[in-house]
């Protein structure tokens, strides 16, 4: 996917930038509710973040906790090249290559580390719109508040 036509992918109408799936169980909050071509639609990206956030908090509790696990438990082997979105995310992620990796496929996300949380939601946009660097980072803002508005819900760290 061209990230010149950032815009007019679905993930960016639906303001979904996970691609986060509907399902008539599940009653996102600030969710719509009608699904677009399978997907939830937000009425807002911060409301996708935030969803990003609490099924990160489910994985969790699974005890899925590393980059990789969540990737492979986001984007499965039989849906997706998960090898190829990993090293997508891990790439994002860590910048520099002349550097020593900060964050590799077996580094645990911590819920309680904004900066990390937002950094790999981010990485996953990234690699879910297609969308470049620059792109991405317009949406900084609605991926900190979507981890804000999860994180101040009653008991989220228990």
């Amino acid at each position: 996917m061209s990230s010149r036509n950032f815009d007019q992918t679905l993930a960016y109408v639906n303001m979904n930038p996970l691609n986060i799936r509907f399902d008539r169980k599940t009653n996102w909050f600030g969710s719509k509710l009608k699904d677009r071509k399978g997907f939830v639609q937000f009425c807002s990206f911060s409301y996708g973040y935030r969803a990003a956030v609490m099924i990160l908090r489910s994985y969790a509790k699974r005890n899925v906790r590393t980059l990789g696990e969540i990737i492979e438990s986001w984007a499965p082997r039989s849906e997706n090249d998960t090898e190829a979105y990993i090293k997508s995310v891990l790439s994002f992620m860590n910048p520099r290559q002349s550097e020593p990796f900060w964050v590799d496929r077996e580094t645990m996300i911590d819920l309680k580390n904004r900066y990390l949380v937002v950094q790999l939601m981010l990485a996953m946009t990234r690699v879910e719109m297609g969308a470049n660097t620059a792109q991405v980072a317009r949406l900084r803002g609605w991926a900190e508040l979507g981890y804000d508005l999860a994180v101040t819900t009653n008991k989220f760290f228990e």
